[in-house]
């Protein structure tokens, strides 16, 4: 059996979504990404202009959510891991 994933067709809103978990911290039991959105566009080789878009609608469609309101601080939600796991699912 050959694995595939579909992770190469994935869009700019997934890529995000994926540095973002990549870049998480754990603070006494929670996870959250510590990064402005500048170094978020820095990691991601996108504008700042087109991460705040993508962040929105993120945020939008309850994948990441502000980190306990704090600005400049973000947590990827169960929808969001959920969405991650799918699209990185290896099948066999």
């Amino acid at each position: 059996m050959v694995e595939f994933t579909l992770e190469p067709f994935a869009n700019d809103s997934f890529r995000l979504l994926k540095s973002m978990k990549e870049n998480q911290v754990e603070v006494k039991g929670d996870y959250y990404i510590p990064l402005s959105q500048q170094e978020i566009a820095d990691i991601n080789h996108m504008s700042k202009l087109k991460t705040n878009r993508l962040l929105r609608d993120l945020i939008e469609g309850d994948y990441v959510c502000p980190y306990q309101n704090k600005r400049g601080k973000y947590a990827i939600t169960e929808k969001g891991q959920k969405v991650l796991r799918l699209i990185q699912k290896k099948n066999t």
